[in-house]
């Protein structure tokens, strides 16, 4: 139930594909929360600093340098600034005979300069260590993230929120290519001094959710591999408890390799969240997430994202809402080093499933286009523009329309 917004993530995996080595989208530990999934299960085969028996890849997002017409999404008289948002950032792994290490650390640098307030420094700290102890793994993770963005496509704050993550679990090698394994996590969500119209996060949307996973991993072939898991899935909300909710979920995932011809994963499951209050009704669907990458005839790429799911209105009277989004990117190559990006991508958020509430249909949509330089170590500097709006006819005071031009930069040293 805890997700980053669909622009969150297109956005992330958008980065990841076009900018960011291929090393990117290896394949993830098993029983990972939702913090650690991004950790790497094997050594990067390419890029870093060897310090004994040690991996470490320093490194530098640019996220954003430029200019934005709309720094708090407003319908009306739109405040415009110049940002800046960087990251630099150092990723470690190391395995040792009974032992595998892997670690993240990385400073969230966010400028704006004349709305002050906006300005932040923010952090993210995640780590897993995985005992070798024959076909027998045992293996713990935990990590924290403190951030002050928009937490997903409903809320205009950029809030400040952290999450802390605590996860473990046993995994058991069946045979060379396959894994059974039990896993748990807990993921505790604050936020802080933070207001949506007028209504404070902190009471409405601060919780701790419990995640208990079974599941397998398997390898199909040398570039694919299935995992199906299920799992029982409880949210306890700090000062809203009429909120709480159980959710039992089965998924099943596909995940292709970075050597593949198509590298990225698909996952569909069924999801049966079923809120305490009788006054909100449950929801029984299947959900789907996707982020695929592909090679166009060696003159291009494309990058596609698909998410439907359900996430937690800040709004009680809502109590969540079904989201339905895609993404797609196209870069072709020009000349040279130099290539030409356009992207869109449209959302959609169905409300209307709490007793008494009308239904409605949000929706957002963003398109975007820029010019990159692929540098020889793989990354790419980029100068975009993107334009972005929302429209809700029942709640016009939530339309707007934005704009940005800004360069962007994944720098790996």
């Amino acid at each position: 139930m805890i997700r980053v917004g669909w622009w969150g993530r297109a956005a992330l995996m958008l980065v990841t594909m076009a900018c960011a080595p291929l090393d990117a989208l290896a394949q993830p530990n098993v029983g990972a929360g939702p913090l650690t999934s991004t950790l790497p299960e094997e050594e990067p085969p390419t890029g870093g600093i060897r310090i004994g028996r040690v991996l470490v890849a320093p490194g530098l997002v640019i996220r954003e340098i430029g200019w934005d017409s709309n720094v708090y999404d407003e319908p009306t008289d739109p405040k415009e600034d110049y940002v800046a948002a960087v990251v630099p950032d150092v990723s470690a792994f190391s395995r040792l005979r009974f032992m595998k290490l892997s670690g993240y650390a990385g400073v969230d640098l966010q400028y704006y300069k004349t709305y002050e307030p906006e300005r932040n420094i923010g952090h993210q700290v995640r780590g897993r260590a995985d005992f070798l102890l024959s076909r027998v793994r045992p293996f713990v993770g935990g990590g924290q993230t403190h951030l002050r963005t928009r937490p997903n496509g409903e809320i205009d704050t950029r809030a400040d929120r952290e999450l802390n993550e605590l996860s473990g679990g046993l995994a058991f090698e069946i045979s060379p290519t396959s894994d059974i394994y039990g896993a748990t996590y807990s993921l505790e969500t604050v936020y802080e001094d933070s207001f949506e119209d007028g209504v404070e996060l902190a009471t409405t949307l601060n919780r701790t959710t419990y995640d208990y996973t079974f599941g397998l991993r398997t390898e199909l072939t040398p570039l694919t591999a299935l995992t199906l898991s299920g799992g029982y899935l409880e949210d306890v909300f700090d000062n809203s408890p009429q909120r709480n909710a159980e959710t039992f979920t089965g998924n099943a995932t596909l995940r292709f390799n970075t050597d593949a011809v198509i590298s990225g994963f698909i996952t569909v499951g069924y999801r049966d969240l079923q809120p305490v209050d009788p006054l909100i009704r449950d929801f029984r669907g299947f959900t789907y997430s996707a982020g695929i990458y592909y090679p166009f005839l060696e003159i291009g790429r494309l990058a596609f994202t698909a998410v439907r799911g359900t996430e937690y209105s800040f709004d009680t009277q809502e109590a969540y809402y079904l989201e339905n989004s895609f993404t797609i990117s196209y870069t072709h190559f020009l000349f040279d080093e130099i290539d030409a990006q356009v992207r869109g991508g449209n959302s959609f958020y169905n409300y209307g499933y709490t007793v008494g509430s009308v239904e409605r249909r949000d929706k957002y949509d963003v398109f975007g286009a820029g010019v990159g330089y692929n540098l020889p170590n793989r990354t790419r500097i980029s100068v975009n523009y993107e334009y972005s709006r929302r429209f809700s006819a029942e709640l016009p005071d939530r339309n707007y329309e934005r704009r940005r031009a800004y360069l962007a930069w994944s720098i790996a040293f």
